[in-house]
């Protein structure tokens, strides 16, 4: 099972290689909320939001797909922030992947707008494009050209 996930992500990758955007597979496709990244061997790749700058307070993990719109979405985890609405509030950000892709988070829903790239295994520990206006987010298989780069 975790071999046919990886491979369908690979395959996602590969497809989505001249587009910019490497969405994930179908079954997949968009992730929920949930409070921690999980086993990174299993989804391939997450980011984690936080509510204060430097990774600190509550916060909200997306694994396995891209979130078109953090509308309704809230952070879960214990600390401050925790139950405040997602879209518009984080302030920062740590991408985490079995992958050399980037986890890019965007100023408006559905990829658009400003945005911030997390290189695979690093963190940001304040946005700059997106800080406190951020609606999505998509992994990537390269930088987004604009893009603040973590």
């Amino acid at each position: 099972m975790r071999a046919t996930r990886v491979a369908k992500t690979l395959t996602a990758f590969a497809v989505a290689a001249g587009t910019g955007l490497a969405l994930a597979s179908p079954a997949a496709a968009s992730a929920d909320p949930t409070t921690s990244c999980g086993d990174i061997s299993v989804h391939g790749y997450c980011i984690t939001l936080y509510y204060n700058s430097g990774k600190a307070g509550s916060s909200v993990s997306y694994w396995g797909g891209q979130r078109s719109d953090f509308a309704g979405d809230k952070f879960l985890t214990t600390g401050a922030g925790k139950g405040t609405a997602v879209k518009n509030n984080a302030a920062s950000a740590k991408y985490v992947s079995i992958f050399s892709d980037w986890g890019t988070v965007y100023f408006n829903s559905y990829g658009a707008g400003p945005c911030d790239s997390i290189a695979a295994n690093h963190s940001a520990s304040k946005l700059v494009n997106t800080y406190n206006e951020n609606a999505s987010y998509y992994p990537t298989n390269s930088k987004p050209s604009g893009c603040y780069a973590f």
